[in-house]
């Protein structure tokens, strides 16, 4: 342990974390934990991914900048917004769908799945849709793309972006991702952006911090379980299927693939992509008590103070 635990009690109350969540934090990121905590309290600056689908990334950083936008650029996705003189939100651009406002850890997990334009690909959690959007951008409108989400309320937003941002290749069904089996067709690739416990965007929601308890981590573990046996099951064989989940937690990320691995017929691939120039951190192999398969460090996780964004954690997983 970095941190002994009556320091570790006095730090919990200060950063105003929950004794347990922070107790799993220190033994995670053990000397690093400092930084962890310090990364939390800064807010992320809005970042926006351009919308392929009607404007270029020149055209659009022309117009934004003519408004007054300070820009940097996000890979090949979009820009971070540096300075403004009014919401990015407010303006024409937005309203037209040129562009999408999105994280830039989750900007990058479309293109990881990389599908292509001749591919059927299932996001089995879609709403609010910044993802299939993203995916709708990158297969330029064409092949087909089914959109899942259990939550109607959640719908009208996915639909919403979906008319705005102009995807024409897209069918929203309002079911659960465990009900992928009613798809007669099987899919080329499958985005499954699992329901989690979001401790990875303490960042943009501090109750985070403490509202999650250790039966919140392992009653979502088992429903994640159940969507990832179900992607697996209905994939085609040679396909993929891209997990992923904005939670820090192990137990609902490196220990839900090593059940994978242990249980259904699959292998996992390399995700080679940076952010701001620094490499994703590899998949945690010793945690909790646990040792895990080597291959588990071809995970990839994003972390506030590694990349100074949410925290994501990824698997990119082929059926054999």
């Amino acid at each position: 342990m970095f941190v002994d635990l009556m320091k570790l009690s006095d730090i919990a109350r200060e950063y105003g974390y929950s004794f347990d969540n922070l107790k799993r934090y220190n033994e995670m990121f053990r000397e690093k934990l400092p930084d962890f905590l310090e990364a939390n309290e800064k807010e992320n600056k809005d970042s926006i991914r351009v919308n392929t689908l009607k404007i270029t990334m020149n055209e659009l950083y022309d117009r934004l900048t003519e408004k007054g936008f300070v820009l940097s650029n996000i890979n090949d996705y979009g820009f971070v917004i540096e300075d403004f003189n009014f919401s990015i939100s407010s303006t024409e651009e937005n309203l037209l769908g040129y562009f999408y406002i999105q994280g830039v850890s989750e900007m990058c997990v479309s293109s990881i799945l990389s599908p292509t334009t001749n591919d059927f690909v299932i996001d089995m959690c879609a709403a609010p849709g910044g993802k299939t959007t993203h995916l709708s951008a990158i297969m330029e409108n064409k092949g087909c793309i089914y959109a899942f989400d259990v939550n109607k309320r959640r719908l009208s937003a996915l639909k919403n972006n979906i008319s705005r941002l102009g995807c024409l290749n897209i069918a929203v069904f309002n079911l659960s991702g465990e009900k992928i089996k009613k798809i007669n067709e099987d899919p080329d690739k499958i985005l499954l952006d699992a329901p989690c416990t979001g401790s990875g965007v303490i960042r943009k929601d501090s109750l985070r911090k403490s509202i999650k308890s250790t039966h919140d981590v392992i009653f979502l573990s088992e429903i994640q379980k159940k969507l990832l046996k179900a992607g697996i099951d209905k994939l085609k064989s040679g396909g993929t299927l891209l997990y992923t989940t904005c939670s820090l937690e192990p137990e609902e990320n490196e220990f839900v693939v090593q059940w994978a691995l242990d249980c259904l017929d699959i292998k996992l691939l390399e995700i080679d992509i940076q952010i701001n120039g620094i490499p994703l951190e590899r998949g945690y192999i010793d945690i909790f008590g646990r040792k895990l398969s080597n291959e588990i460090l071809l995970c990839k996780r994003t972390l506030p103070h590694v990349h100074n964004t949410n925290g994501l954690f990824m698997a990119k997983i082929s059926k054999l």
